[in-house]
């Protein structure tokens, strides 16, 4: 296996993340923008601006519905916790975002209640909470430059009881030029993380690498009780199959890994699809069956790496079938491999023995009747004949992935709900 840097993997993700966000389109690459130039003017060092735009880049990952988006764009926002803690949570569990894990724990902390917490406070979070709050004050209806005085003002009356008083400082020192505001708006990205030098040299071992694909795949599963474990779920299921197919354990690593990310591309999608109680019309479908495309958009920039070259196209053509009526690319025969195909048979398995709002779950004879009858041909029948002969150890994994999916979802949603401000 090839060394793969933290930036290789995890500043794609990020910057697609970001740009392809359904519900928070460019909200955290612009509060990020904001962030740097405050920290820049505080003089943060090299560790803690990496921190503080990492974080800014991810700070509403915990906001996993239209109605949490809704209310992140008011000026005041009423209940910050879930969303605050939802993030923290799904970070928490890859050890080199411990600390930004916390940041994002509290960047909307008010620092007249700074006192109320139980933890230290890092400093980072009070700088998002006025960056973040900057970009919501801004009108996308009007230049931004003629809104200078109206925002700097709004933040500055705040000084001292919502926001920390020697950020406002710098924020009011920072915003004076004018390309302060401009590059709101036009810094990408891949401009600003190349100013900081985004953390290029730390190498991940194999299990760092799964560790962050899976902590990634909790931004679209943790949408819904009815998929928080579904891309986990399909990652160790291709895993096993990939090893009882005498597949060597760096391609089996592949294939659990395309399984966590294979769902990505749902970011782009509206949750109500997701959670319709009824059967999807024609319309809805059609919109649904873009999270193949943008999975592959998201994914596409870890080409750069050889390694993750199958990962990305097993990702993306986890729709595809035998005969050509798969989606979106409508390839054929040859042009399937095997990955592809575990890819396909794991997140159909999967899916069948899950419950959803419009069916409960289906044993795993049912499930394996469906796709014998119905699936089989068009996805690879002589290895689902193979497969078949496994179905004990794979209604464990299931099983098991089951189990944790919902401890893990059950556990951040009622700490959500249980919190107040004095956590």
């Amino acid at each position: 296996m090839e060394k793969i840097s933290l930036k290789e993997l995890a500043f794609p993700l990020i910057k697609a993340i970001d740009s392809f966000n359904y519900l928070l389109k460019a909200h955290q690459r612009r509060t990020s923008v904001i962030a740097y130039h405050i920290g820049k003017k505080l003089g943060l060092n090299y560790g803690d601006m990496v921190e503080l735009v990492v974080a800014a880049a991810l700070h509403d990952i915990g906001a996993l519905s239209v109605q949490e988006r809704d209310s992140l764009i008011k000026e005041d926002v009423e209940n910050p916790a879930p969303h605050c803690l939802m993030g923290y949570r799904m970070l928490s569990g890859f050890d080199m975002f411990s600390d930004i894990a916390k940041i994002i724990r509290h960047h909307h902390i008010r620092y007249e209640d700074r006192g109320r917490y139980a933890e230290d406070i890092k400093f980072q979070s009070y700088i998002i909470h006025l960056a973040d709050r900057v970009d919501i004050c801004l009108s996308p209806d009007h230049f931004i430059l003629n809104q200078k005085e109206k925002v700097t003002s709004q933040i500055l009356e705040k000084r001292g009881t919502v926001f920390h008083p020697d950020v406002c400082d710098a924020f009011e020192e920072a915003s004076k030029p004018d390309i302060f505001w401009i590059e709101i708006n036009s810094l990408s990205m891949e401009q600003l993380f190349s100013r900081i030098d985004f953390i290029s040299s730390i190498e991940l071992t194999r299990e760092q690498i799964e560790q962050f694909a899976l902590t990634i795949s909790h931004i679209i599963d943790f949408r819904s009780r009815f998929t928080a474990g579904h891309s986990y779920t399909v990652g160790k299921l291709a895993g096993f199959i990939g090893r009882i197919l005498g597949m060597d354990e760096d391609v089996c690593l592949k294939l659990t890994i395309a399984g966590y990310f294979h769902d990505i591309g749902k970011i782009g999608i509206d949750t109500q699809y997701i959670e319709k109680m009824g059967p999807l019309t024609d319309e809805e479908y059609n919109m649904v069956k873009l999270h193949c495309y943008y999975s592959g958009q998201i994914l596409s920039e870890l080409n750069s790496s050889e390694w993750f070259r199958d990962v990305v196209k097993w990702a993306q053509y986890h729709h595809e079938r035998l005969n050509g009526n798969g989606y979106p690319f409508s390839i054929s025969g040859e042009d399937i491999d095997a990955g592809t195909k575990i890819i396909a048979f794991s997140d159909m398995i999967s899916a069948l023995m899950e419950d959803r709002p419009y069916r409960a779950r289906l044993s795993i004879d049912v499930a394996f009747d469906i796709i014998d009858n119905y699936a089989a041909d068009n996805i690879d029948p002589e290895m689902i004949k193979v497969i078949d002969r496994y179905k004990p150890e794979i209604q464990q994994i299931v099983d098991d992935c089951k189990k944790r999916a919902e401890r893990t979802y059950d556990e951040s949603v009622s700490y959500n709900m249980g919190c107040g401000i004095a956590e």
